[in-house]
């Protein structure tokens, strides 16, 4: 209850406001009596004061500092029983108050302290009581239409007939769940204008914010937000046209049981969403693995999931970069947060950009089948500039890094497990040549294929004579060095777009690249000198792969010997 409320109260009959009448709205949630000198010590915030100051009565400037400790401290405020200990409340207190809005009420002489400290604490107790019914009876009516099937519609059109205000819930990715009623001027306009203000919400922990658009119509020029969490976070958000909370507590305990139900629902949505995404992964990774029964089993099953037996399709596979400081010590919760924010947001982009894709995910790979028609080298950069795109939305949303290996074109459904493992070597290739952020087409596999024909020893020796200093890194300067140096040849040399991808300021590549020449000893202009460093990058992965591959036969051999 407000300070302003307390003067109904029968015990408050004969009370006057002296000071402080600007804080009429502090909330009051319980009483205090006290008379010792050090009783700020004592006092808690929203608690209203009583005493007769007789501890002070002879120090209106003791009196002057309580009150503006009491107001520093969030107390409601200060009733003084004048005509024992004070015949009138001081001028220099009366002026404190007011400067603060720090309410001091001279309380009447026919009641005692304790009759005072009594009846506000009873009419206070009887008003969270009724409270809590009405908390109860809404929190009932809201349940019973999810249990009855009625879904989150319902809960929008019953919480706009108890606030009289039209009411939008909102998904985590700021799509329009359900609207009632229609709000002037359509809901996609208001919500492109709420977007940014609701993604600077969902970074922080707070439970309500109030938004004000100037130059809108009175019933639109105002919103409050209430973010709806569950488990992954962050669900959703409800949006209520106005701020219809300044009669009193009920319509903001009416949000609040909404905001509590529907989070359930969305909840339930979510854990029906991922049992079907479950079943839709465990499908597709029987069928890239060859483990599905026969191909029309998997007509008829991909079907249900949008796979077209005779639509040509690209295999885009999809990662989170864990490399860099600290990626090691990722706790699994971040690790969960992180994938639902990228499939989220692949989801999404995948959603608005073409119709016809299918993400699902494989361990830890996301996986999508992209419809293509045709698709040739101008097809095959328009994809490299598309994911860029996906990329860097991610990235900008969620502030996740994310490589991508693309496959070739396969014409028949029934290909798909070699485009999967084409766009798997991809990824496994650049993640090999030590980039990250990266899109690798499966092309530079031809040019691996070629360097196998060369011996070991002599590719090894090209590699360190290529790259020198850097074909070893020793420390994360040179590894800087190298990553910036292969984004650099991998953008054909653009120095703006190597920035971009590596989301370091361009002074920062030209000063890493200069590094590299000095290095070297080459000027990274010349056309050959490219080339060769190109070449030594690659060579770079296939050596690795070369070694593991001996070093794997080594064990074996070492095993069998014993």
């Amino acid at each position: 209850m407000k300070v302003g409320d307390l003067m109904k109260i029968p015990v408050f009959a004969g009370a006057r406001i002296v000071a402080g009448e600007n804080g009429m709205t502090r909330d009051v949630h319980s009483v205090n009596m006290m008379d010792a000198p050090d009783i700020i010590d004592f006092l808690k915030p929203d608690e209203l004061l009583v005493t007769t100051g007789y501890s002070i009565k002879d120090d209106s400037g003791a009196l002057v500092e309580l009150v503006r400790k009491m107001a520093k401290k969030g107390c409601a405020g200060l009733g003084i029983k004048t005509r024992r200990f004070f015949a009138e409340v001081p001028p220099d207190v009366i002026r404190a108050a007011n400067a603060l809005a720090f309410p001091i009420i001279e309380l009447p002489y026919d009641y005692s302290l304790g009759e005072i400290v009594n009846q506000t604490l009873n009419h206070i107790l009887e008003k969270r009581a009724e409270e809590l019914r009405y908390a109860l009876d809404v929190h009932r009516t809201f349940t019973d239409l999810v249990f009855r099937g009625k879904g989150v519609r319902a809960l929008v059109e019953n919480l706009n007939a108890l606030l009289g205000c039209p009411v939008l819930l909102l998904g985590s990715r700021f799509e329009i769940i359900a609207a009632s009623p229609r709000p002037p001027g359509g809901e996609d306009r208001y919500r492109a204008r709420l977007i940014p203000c609701l993604r600077s919400l969902a970074k922080g922990e707070g439970t309500m914010a109030a938004f004000s658009f100037p130059g809108e119509p009175e019933e639109s020029r105002t919103f409050t937000v209430f973010p709806v969490r569950t488990h992954r976070q962050q669900s959703g958000f409800l949006v209520i046209f106005g701020f219809p909370f300044e009669s009193g507590a009920y319509s903001l305990l009416a949000v609040e049981q909404a905001v509590n139900v529907m989070a359930f629902e969305l909840m339930k949505r979510q854990a029906v969403e991922e049992n079907m995404r479950r079943i839709k992964n465990e499908f597709f990774t029987d069928f890239l693995s060859g483990d599905t029964a026969s191909r029309r089993e998997i007509a008829n099953l991909g079907k249900v999931y949008g796979l077209r037996e005779n639509q040509p399709y690209v295999c885009v596979t999809c990662r989170i970069d864990r490399r860099g400081e600290g990626a090691e010590s990722w706790s699994r919760e971040k690790v969960r947060r992180m994938r639902d924010a990228v499939y989220d947001g692949l989801e999404a982009e995948l959603s608005r950009d073409t119709d016809g894709s299918i993400l699902f995910t494989r361990g830890e790979l996301f996986v999508f089948l992209y419809p293509v028609a045709e698709y040739g080298e101008r097809e095959e950069q328009e994809m490299v500039e598309r994911l860029r795109s996906i990329q860097e939305e991610i990235f900008r949303q969620a502030g996740v890094s994310v490589s991508f290996g693309i496959s070739s074109s396969v014409r028949r459904f029934s290909d798909l497990p070699k485009a999967y493992r084409e766009a798997d070597e991809a990824l496994r290739v650049g993640y090999r040549s030590g980039k990250t952020c990266f899109i690798q087409p499966y092309r530079a596999k031809e040019l691996t294929d070629l360097l196998r024909w060369i011996p070991k020893a002599d590719l090894r020796e090209f590699y360190e004579s290529s790259l020198k200093e850097l074909a070893y890194p020793a420390d994360k300067e040179k590894m800087d060095l190298l990553q910036t140096l292969a984004v650099y040849l991998e953008n054909h040399c653009q120095i703006a777009e190597t920035a971009k991808q590596l989301y370091i300021h361009r002074n920062t590549v030209i000063y890493r690249l200069e590094k590299c020449k000095e290095l070297l000893g080459k000027d990274l202009k010349e056309p050959d000198v490219t080339l060769r460093l190109r070449v030594a990058l690659l060579a770079r992965s296939l050596l690795w792969t070369r070694d593991a591959e001996d070093d794997e036969k080594d064990a074996s051999s070492s095993d069998s010997y014993r």
